[in-house]
């Protein structure tokens, strides 16, 4: 299930969207006899990819998801806080490289946030969550290698088994009460999503969104290259569409099979 939910993931993704929309409409030009709907097929493919490639889609889309929790820009109100969860951002094992230049970006920015949450709360202590996902190392420990070569080199809870955002609040289960607070620290785009799950599991989160991809600028003026299709804008739109189905996903099958783990109904 954890293999083909990550596949149809990836179909679902505007460019793999496009480019189905685009060979459908090439094969049908070159050995069908409907050249109109060629025709249609191939101007459906080039719209969405130079849609999801411009900014202003790009950032329409990714908002919503980003303002639903505003930063904590200070935790010094949060003193009872005793955990600071970074929820895995995947990496890429290279033994040619430093834990920290092996995180992805999403992970490197969760890492610092968490990170400057710990040291405003110096009685806390560090969860990172992560599994072993297409690499041969878990997420959790390649984090807390990251997070020693950043100075932090006292002992963290590191939860390497789990291959997704529920199963890391299952596995959050076995250390945090159902009824305390901690600091839940993930990207802006994913909190809504890891918030759902956390509250369905019977944990009591505090979002501390980080890595926001849309930056909304005092001036409200936009360069003219946002406007032009852009490696960056689609990866923000990518981002967003994936949030979206990881959201409808929750809501039809994740979040009810934790509320009943939570009420020891499964």
């Amino acid at each position: 299930m954890f293999l083909l939910k990550k596949i149809i993931g990836l179909l679902c993704m505007p460019l793999s969207v496009a480019g189905l929309l685009l060979v459908a409409g090439l094969v049908l030009s070159w050995f069908g006899k409907s050249r109109k709907l060629a025709g249609v097929l191939l101007l459906l493919g080039t719209m969405m990819a130079m849609g999801f490639a411009s900014s202003p889609v790009a950032d329409r889309l990714l908002t919503p998801l980003e303002l639903r929790y505003e930063p904590v820009t200070s935790a010094w109100d949060l003193a009872d806080v005793r955990f600071v969860v970074v929820l895995g951002g995947g990496h890429r094992s290279d033994p040619r490289l430093t834990a920290t230049m092996q995180l992805s970006d999403a992970s490197l920015a969760r890492l610092i946030e968490g990170i400057r949450l710990h040291r405003q709360l110096p009685e806390s202590v560090l969860i990172f969550t992560g599994g072993a996902i297409f690499d041969a190392f878990s997420h959790a420990w390649v984090m807390a290698a990251a997070a020693g070569e950043l100075g932090e080199l006292e002992p963290k809870v590191l939860l390497d088994q789990p291959r997704d955002t529920a199963e890391e609040m299952l596995a959050l289960r076995e250390v945090i009460a159902a009824d305390e607070p901690f600091l839940l620290v993930t990207s802006a785009s994913h909190m809504p999503r890891s918030v759902a799950l956390a509250k369905a599991a019977g944990l009591a989160p505090v979002p501390a969104p980080t890595d926001f991809l849309v930056k909304q600028s005092l001036e409200r003026e936009r360069h003219p290259g946002d406007y032009f299709p852009s490696a960056v804008a689609l990866r923000r739109s990518e981002r967003a569409v994936y949030e979206y189905l990881g959201l409808i996903w929750t809501e039809v099958r994740e979040a009810p099979r934790l509320r009943r783990i939570a009420e020891g109904k499964q």
